[in-house]
C-alpha cells in the first residue's frame, strides 16, 4: 500500500478507539488482531493474504502475486476479495465451514 492511499483514508473507527484506561487498551489491540485472524482463516483458501496497518479501519487484502486493495469494512473487504481472487469467496461454502470448524480455536 502507499503512503499515500493510507494517508487519505478516512480517520479511525469507533471499535478501534483507545480509553486512556491503560488496562482497556489491550481491548481494541485485540479485537484487530482476532478480527484480522478470522479474515485470514476465510480468505485464506481463496489465495488472499490479510495484513494490518495497525491503525484505522483499514486492512489491506493481496493476492499471492503481489496485487493488493486497501480495504475499508467489511463491505469493502468482500468486493476487494471477489475483485483479487479467481473464484469468488463464499463464507457460506460447506467446504470452507468445514475447514474452518476443523481449524483450532486459538488459530482463528
Amino acid at each position: 500500500m502507499c503512503v499515500l492511499c493510507y494517508e487519505l483514508a478516512e480517520e479511525s473507527h469507533w471499535a478501534d478507539v483507545i480509553s486512556d484506561d491503560s488496562d482497556a487498551n489491550d481491548l481494541p489491540v485485540r479485537a484487530r488482531h482476532r478480527r484480522k485472524r478470522i479474515l485470514a482463516a476465510v480468505l485464506s483458501p481463496y489465495g488472499l493474504e490479510v495484513s494490518d496497518p495497525g491503525s484505522g479501519r483499514y486492512v489491506v487484502i493481496a493476492d499471492r502475486k503481489g496485487a493488493s486493495e486497501v480495504a475499508a469494512g467489511l463491505p469493502a473487504v468482500w468486493q476487494a476479495a471477489q475483485r483479487l481472487s479467481s473464484r469468488r469467496p463464499d463464507v457460506l461454502d460447506p467446504v470452507l465451514l468445514e475447514v474452518l470448524a476443523s481449524t483450532p480455536r486459538s488459530d482463528r
